[in-house]
């Protein structure tokens, strides 16, 4: 049996996504979002009380020849560049936080590797996450349980967030 496979890397992250990881990153000021446009939740959500700075590649921002001034990196990276983009962010050292997912964390050798080497924590949130397609604009849920593979961000190796508990008012409070 053959695994499915995504027509398109492009998918874009909600809002409660966003804010499951908003309260982990105020301590930090200026934000680069790597692979977000300005339409991003990412940008329009963590610009109320950063500094964001956003690149895309359909902007010409090509994430592994751009060093971006930041503190802090986060983004909703393309899932078949996993390898290459977990390479460049522990060697940018700077702390990061980027959605994955919890099935293929470990399933290639050069990850498991990695992330071995290099300290990381996980923000595992429930229920599934409903990207938005872009084409359609529709939810759509994976077939997988989706986190933040984060690094010099969260007080603990795993954080649990219930993403039905999130709205904006409520992260503020958080």
């Amino acid at each position: 049996m053959q695994r499915q496979k995504a027509k398109s890397d492009e998918w874009y992250t909600p809002e409660n996504a966003v804010l499951a990881i908003e309260p982990y990153i105020r301590q930090f000021d200026k934000v680069w979002c790597p692979f977000d446009k300005e339409e991003s939740n990412f940008v329009k959500i963590l610009s109320k009380n950063h500094e964001v700075v956003y690149t895309h590649i359909e902007n010409g921002g090509d994430f592994f020849n751009t060093n971006e001034d930041c503190d802090v990196i986060v983004s909703n990276p393309p899932f078949s560049k996993r390898n290459e983009i977990y390479k460049r962010l522990f060697e940018l050292e700077k702390p990061f936080a980027m959605v994955g997912n919890m099935a293929g964390l470990f399933d290639a050798k050069a990850r498991m590797d990695m992330f071995k080497k290099y300290q990381y924590e996980i923000l595992v949130m429930y229920p599934r996450v409903k990207f938005i397609n872009p084409e359609n604009l529709e939810l759509n849920s994976p077939t997988y349980q989706s986190m933040y593979i984060c690094h010099g961000i969260l007080p603990q190796k795993i954080v649990l967030k219930d993403l039905n508990d999130l709205t904006i008012k409520k992260a503020e409070e958080i």
